[in-house]
């Protein structure tokens, strides 16, 4: 039964798009233990960063990115819970891959910190998914607004035949009609794309 458990952890661990991970609770957040995985998602030999051996997992988090774990990582330890946050790693390849982490620290009885440990996700795919999707918004929003302006000018020059067909009398009546129809169209036209601005 044991050896079906130690399968089933190694077949979900092989399936897994991240690592597990056991570290030393210093500046580099030396590995003590890691899963294979990290060498999916980032492509470094695990013993390359067992110990800092040929490169830190420090080291591999963007510059940009290092205020940000380091400043979860100690409020979770402050709180005695666990942490949670997005970052880049950077890749051998020499990409930055976003990934998701959540993790906590291992404590003695005697209430010491002894290690820091949990999971880190690979969610690339699914950040430059959402970085597509927030570009398309902005990109409707904006088109959005565009047509609104349109439809305002148009409200305007209908207003303006409108006036101009009343001092033609008779002989501009069909034009008034036209000009009102005109309104009509473009105040339902701009109703409609601020509908549709307000859902997207």
């Amino acid at each position: 039964m044991q050896d079906d458990a130690r399968g089933f952890e190694a077949s979900v661990l092989d399936r897994f798009n991240g690592f597990l991970y056991r570290c030393k609770t210093d500046a580099d957040y030396t590995m003590i233990h890691m899963t294979s995985g990290m060498t999916r998602v980032l492509g470094y030999p695990v013993d390359e960063v067992l110990g800092n051996r040929v490169r830190s997992y420090g080291s591999m988090i963007h510059p940009e990115d290092v205020a940000t774990v380091d400043k979860a990582v100690s409020r979770g330890l402050e709180k005695k819970t666990n942490f949670e946050m997005h970052y880049r790693l950077q890749a051998s390849d020499g990409r930055h891959v976003w990934v998701h982490e959540t993790g906590g620290g291992i404590w003695s009885p005697a209430g010491d910190l002894l290690y820091l440990e949990g999971a880190v996700t690979d969610i690339h795919s699914l950040y430059e998914s959402s970085q597509k999707q927030m570009a398309s918004l902005s990109s409707i929003a904006n088109k959005t607004t565009d047509v609104l302006e349109l439809l305002r000018y148009l409200k305007l020059l209908s207003l303006n035949a409108g006036i101009e067909a009343a001092r033609a009398g008779e002989a501009g009546a069909s034009f008034a009609v036209l000009a009102q129809e005109m309104r009509k169209l473009a105040s339902q036209s701009e109703e409609l794309t601020k509908s549709i601005a307000t859902a997207a």
